[in-house]
C-alpha cells in the first residue's frame, strides 16, 4: 500500500502554485547562471535571487544539479522556439527561411544577454559534465540536422552542388562562434555585424553574393 501511495503523489499532477514556484526556481537559476556562470551558481545564490528559502528547492527538485539542468533545458528550448517561429513565418522558400534563421539567432527573444549567457556557460561546462554534454548535444546535432535540410533544398532550387551537412556545420558553429564572441567582448562585435557576416556567408555558398 505504501508503494501504490508513492506512485500516485509522484503522478499527481502539481498544482498551479507548485508550477509557479518551480518556474520561479528555473528563471532565478537562469538569470543566476547569467550572472555568476555555471559553476558559480549554488543553492544559496538561486535561492537568494528567487526569494525562496534555502529548502524549498528540495520540494520540486532533487538537488541543485537537477535545477540548473532544468534551467538550461529551459533555455534552449525557448531559443529554439523563436528560432522556429520565425522561420515558420519566412516566406516558403527555404533561402529566405535560412536567412529567418539567422536573423533570429542575433535577435530577440532568441538573443539576449541572458540567453546568450547561458548558452555560453553551457558550452564550457559541457566538457566536464556528462548530464550538460547530453543536452548539448541533443540540441545541437538536431539544430544542424534542420540547418542542412533547409541548405539542400535552397542549393536544389538554385542549381548549386553543395555538401549540406558540412555546410550546417559551418553555418551552426559560425554562429555559436559569434555568441561566444559577443559574450566575452560585445564592445567589439556588434550582434549586426555577426548576422551580417553569416548573411554573407549563406549567400556564397548559394551563389547569391550580390544580395
Amino acid at each position: 500500500m505504501a508503494d501504490v501511495a508513492v506512485r500516485a503523489r509522484q503522478n499527481r499532477k502539481p498544482s498551479r502554485i507548485a508550477q509557479e514556484r518551480r518556474r520561479n526556481l528555473i528563471d532565478a537559476a537562469i538569470r543566476d547562471i547569467a550572472a555568476q556562470g555555471y559553476d558559480a551558481v549554488t543553492v544559496a545564490t538561486i535561492c537568494e535571487e528567487a526569494g525562496f528559502s534555502r529548502g524549498l528547492i528540495g520540494h520540486y527538485f532533487r538537488g541543485k544539479d537537477e535545477l540548473l539542468l532544468a534551467a538550461v533545458k529551459t533555455v534552449a528550448d525557448e531559443l529554439g522556439a523563436a528560432i522556429r517561429e520565425a522561420t515558420r513565418a519566412a516566406a516558403p522558400d527555404p533561402v529566405d527561411r535560412l536567412h529567418a534563421l539567422i536573423r533570429a539567432s542575433f535577435t530577440p527573444p532568441g538573443f539576449t544577454a541572458e540567453t546568450v549567457s547561458v548558452w555560453v556557460s553551457l558550452v564550457g561546462a559541457a566538457r566536464w559534465s556528462p548530464p550538460l554534454a547530453k543536452v548539448y548535444r541533443t540540441i545541437w546535432r538536431d539544430y544542424r540536422a534542420g540547418v542542412a535540410r533547409l541548405l539542400a533544398r535552397a542549393a536544389d532550387a538554385a542549381g548549386v552542388p553543395i555538401d549540406a551537412q558540412l555546410t550546417a556545420l559551418t553555418v551552426s558553429h559560425l554562429i555559436e562562434g559569434f555568441w561566444i564572441g559577443w559574450a566575452a567582448d560585445p564592445e567589439a562585435l556588434l550582434p549586426e555585424a555577426a548576422e551580417a557576416c553569416c548573411h554573407r556567408y549563406l549567400d556564397l555558398v548559394l551563389g547569391k553574393a550580390g544580395r
